[in-house]
């Protein structure tokens, strides 16, 4: 591209090139002075993080020379997009990622000012969240768990409970189940798979597919379940209470929750979390309560009021925990997983970058979350896999 072309571009892109003469007018003077050789050409040395990062998620350093300190006078493309530019020095643009993910993306600066564009660097924006499983319109996918080899089970409507090993290209059947679908699911100490359908019953299916069974009975309704650091399987359901289920498949009542209709149970760091919706309220929040011992729970703490910080819209539907103690909770609206902080501070994962609903969650052994994404949308809904950057704290059936 010539001078004078790409000089009238970037005049062009900042909004000059508003050129037009009126037929009882004089001709507008040209705005490309030749004899004006205009600000430096904006160089690109080096993009941190090195090769790549991930798409519409965090922000990526451009280091150079040439730029501009006032944040209004850089352009950045990342192939045909524009970046958003958050600040700058003459020798360092900050942009957030945009959500484009692919490979060799042309990368190049225009600065007010200056007749060229600068060099181009070559980076990679990769995927955060993709479809998983190959899952199609009419299979109709609800709990779902991992086991210790990272092979991903799920429930699907119809009494099917399929398996996507690594690196298979799609899902196969993998047992029959007694349940029409599991509404929750966890991977055992035995390598079996443990799973409740809104009955009173919590049920097994063998650890290589062969058969599914009735593990234990419940004293009421349960919708999730969570294995604890002592063997015990914690259950919450429509029955409105926590119930304890040993290894010698007794169960009990651990902790009454009057209203409190229970949907989602994690246990973690010597607590069992419980989401639901009180019944005579109509308001969401999480509680917890600390496990003193293999037969004894701790009094109902109030840990998070759902409801009242983002919104009666947001539905609450699951719940999990990173290495770092912060809870992930999925939910219904457009940014349908919200990260909860242990000072009580909340924010959107990946915000812009995930559609709803997160029915269910369930983190991998690295650092990669799978994600049963249900949707009145066909074509949405779908078994996702999203890249956390981060590892899952521990799953006590599973770890």
């Amino acid at each position: 591209m010539s001078k004078l072309r790409s000089g009238i571009l970037l005049l062009t892109l900042f909004g000059l090139a508003g050129l037009s003469t009126g037929c009882d007018q004089e001709p507008t003077p040209s705005l490309y002075k030749p004899d004006e050789t205009g600000k430096p050409t904006p160089v690109i040395t080096e993009i941190q993080p090195a090769n790549n990062s991930l798409a519409g998620i965090g922000e990526i350093t451009i280091i150079g020379e040439n730029f501009s300190s006032t944040v209004e006078e850089n352009i950045v493309f990342f192939g045909g997009t524009r970046a958003e530019v958050v600040s700058s020095t003459t020798t360092e643009l900050v942009v957030k990622s945009p959500n484009v993910p692919q490979d060799s993306l042309a990368v190049k600066v225009a600065v007010q000012g200056a007749y060229l564009f600068s060099n181009t660097l070559y980076y990679n924006l990769l995927p955060a969240v993709l479809e998983y499983g190959k899952f199609g319109d009419f299979d109709d996918n609800y709990a779902l768990a991992v086991d210790k080899d990272e092979n991903l089970y799920v429930s699907l409507k119809g009494r099917r409970l399929v398996k996507v090993s690594p690196g298979a290209d799609e899902f196969e059947d993998f047992a029959r189940t007694l349940s029409d679908k599991a509404s929750g699911m966890k991977v055992g100490p035995d390598g079996g798979i443990y799973y409740v359908n809104v009955l009173g019953f919590v049920f097994k299916v063998e650890a290589d597919g062969s058969k599914d069974g009735l593990y234990a009975r419940l004293p009421g309704r349960a919708y999730d379940l969570d294995f604890g650091p002592n063997g015990n399987l914690y259950c919450g359901g429509g029955g409105k209470a926590i119930y304890r289920v040993r290894p010698d498949k007794t169960s009990e009542v651990a902790a009454d929750y009057g209203e409190l209709s229970i949907v989602t149970i994690r246990v973690y760091d010597g607590y069992v979390y419980v989401g639901g919706t009180d019944a005579t309220t109509n308001e969401a929040s999480i509680w917890r309560n600390k496990i003193n011992s293999a037969d004894e729970l701790g009094p109902n703490e109030l840990y998070f009021k759902w409801t009242e910080k983002i919104g009666s819209q947001a539905e609450l539907l699951s719940l999990t925990f990173d290495e770092d103690g912060v809870m992930y909770v999925g939910t219904t609206t457009p940014d349908p997983i919200y990260k909860i902080f242990p000072d009580g501070s909340f924010e959107p994962l990946y915000p812009g970058v995930l559609e709803p609903n997160t029915y269910a969650m369930a983190w991998g052994n690295g650092n990669h979350m799978y994600v049963s994404r249900r949707n009145s949308d066909l074509q949405k809904k779908r078994v996702m896999i999203i890249n956390m950057q981060k590892k899952s704290a521990p799953y006590y059936g599973r770890d």
